[in-house]
């Protein structure tokens, strides 16, 4: 997989940490900024706006993250404002397995990734974070 390309997936699979509790996020334009550490050396990181509608949020369209990525969810636990959970993803014909926790309010959201592809092609752990901030409404 190219390195470069590597990041980009990191932060569309990060989408999918997107809050899945009780502090449900607010409806509205979100700008969320990405960064990631792999063998010991900063990436370069990502910020980006998203919309998300009251629709997007009630139909679970902040929990899928990209489509290519193909990520399944186990282990989802949720309490007041924590979230936390396993996933593993496939693309470009690796897989990818990790683990991700966070912290959650309708207008911000922090969370943590740790990853892992197979086969490892010598990338090892890869730690990723984003941080959400509501912004005000959709444009």
């Amino acid at each position: 997989m190219n390195a470069l390309r590597l990041p980009i997936i990191a932060a569309s699979l990060l989408l999918v940490a997107l809050p899945a509790s009780a502090q449900e996020m607010k409806p509205g334009l979100w700008e969320i900024t990405t960064t990631m550490k792999m063998q010991g050396m900063q990436m370069p990181g990502a910020k980006f706006t998203h919309c998300y509608t009251a629709q997007d949020i009630s139909s679970g369209k902040q929990y899928k993250g990209d489509e290519a990525s193909k990520c399944t969810i186990s282990n989802l636990k949720t309490s007041g404002g924590s979230v936390s959970y396993d996933m593993a993803c496939a693309a470009d014909g690796s897989k990818m397995a990790g683990s991700v926790k966070g912290t959650v309010s309708p207008t911000a959201y922090t969370f943590d990734q740790k990853i892992r592809m197979t086969p490892d092609q010598g990338m090892g752990e890869m730690h990723s974070t984003m941080n959400g901030r509501r912004v005000g409404d959709c444009k």
